[in-house]
């Protein structure tokens, strides 16, 4: 760990201030370094010698139609994963294209701001912009204001719930601007259930399949196989910091129980829960779906048919022990 700091500890009920300033890779109270700005694939947001972020890049998993967005960073700096788990973690943006339209799929975590500006400055042009999230929470809308404030004329595909203005703060989108964008900006409809075709992309909606924030969703596109699961399947990380960020094999999966300890870090409710009927629809939605690869906003993108059900097989695996892991608050309490 960094100087036996352990960024999990301070954002453990922190305030917006607090987890903004961590995630942007200063250290809470401290000002940046002066002069010192990260170029696109160095180390970004180095403070006192501390790297928190790198390899800010665009990866392309299908050709010329989607696009993983987003940088590495260390494993300790994060409040959802267990905190004896080292190495590095991919935080992760999606940007799909096709002639005529691109689609910001999940805009990342401020950290990543360097690979969102490569993104909207090589993949957009003269194309229509959408953008849509599964989840109002920084690690999927933290760059939304940068990508509505810079991009002609974009359209907010919308289907949860909440404000999501609060993100809005990007230096680049005046204050007054913020306040009227649910009057500048289109918004269209993208509820659960919905299916809509943008070009020659068709997205469909769904409830996810696990989750913490009630309002959560899925999202699967149909002409790359690709299913958006948010914060679920989050849980393939990388040894070191310039490790491939994609899994395409069956091999060398984390066990059942490792992949279950996470799950509860992140979902708390599933520990001495019952839920059968949460894990049967986790299952059909695979069952519905030809699923070809799997993008979550942090962890690995797992591609390949074979891959996808290697992994599917071991989250069900994993959802069945989540549920006999002992609730650590509720014995702080018995």
């Amino acid at each position: 760990m960094s100087s036996n700091i352990d960024r999990r500890d301070i954002l453990r009920g922190a305030g917006v201030g607090v987890v903004m300033a961590v995630l942007s890779g200063v250290e809470p109270g401290l000002a940046a370094p002066a002069g010192k700005e990260a170029a696109p694939g160095s180390a970004n947001g180095a403070t006192a010698g501390r790297a928190f972020s790198a390899d800010q890049m665009i990866t392309e998993l299908v050709p010329g139609r989607l696009y993983r967005v987003g940088c590495v960073v260390k494993a300790e700096r994060l409040s959802w994963l267990p905190q004896d788990l080292d190495g590095f973690e991919a935080v992760n943006s999606y940007v799909l294209t096709d002639k005529d339209n691109v689609v910001f799929f999940e805009m990342g975590l401020p950290i990543a701001r360097p690979a969102m500006e490569q993104a909207v400055a090589k993949l957009v042009g003269n194309r229509r912009v959408y953008v849509d999230f599964t989840r109002n929470e920084a690690d999927c809308i933290g760059n939304m204001g940068y990508v509505l404030g810079t991009c002609r004329n974009p359209t907010l595909l919308y289907g949860t719930a909440g404000g999501v203005l609060e993100w809005i703060n990007d230096p680049h989108v005046s204050e007054l601007e913020v306040r009227n964008f649910l009057g500048r900006v289109p918004i269209e409809s993208a509820k659960n259930g919905e299916t809509k075709k943008i070009g020659a992309m068709e997205f469909t909606w769904m409830d996810a399949g696990t989750k913490m924030m009630l309002m959560t969703q899925w999202a699967f596109e149909k002409s790359t196989g690709c299913l958006f699961t948010s914060e679920s399947f989050g849980w393939r990380h990388i040894p070191t910091i310039n490790s491939p960020v994609i899994v395409d094999t069956a091999a060398s999966l984390p066990s059942a129980v490792t992949v279950a300890r996470e799950m509860v870090a992140r979902m708390n409710w599933m520990r001495e829960a019952e839920y059968q009927p949460v894990i049967d629809r986790f299952v059909s939605i695979f069952k519905q779906y030809d699923v070809q690869m799997i993008a979550p906003v942090h962890g690995c993108v797992i591609k390949g048919r074979e891959a996808v059900v290697a992994h599917v097989e071991r989250a069900v695996e994993a959802l069945k022990i989540a549920s006999k892991l002992p609730d650590t608050e509720r014995m702080q309490y018995a």
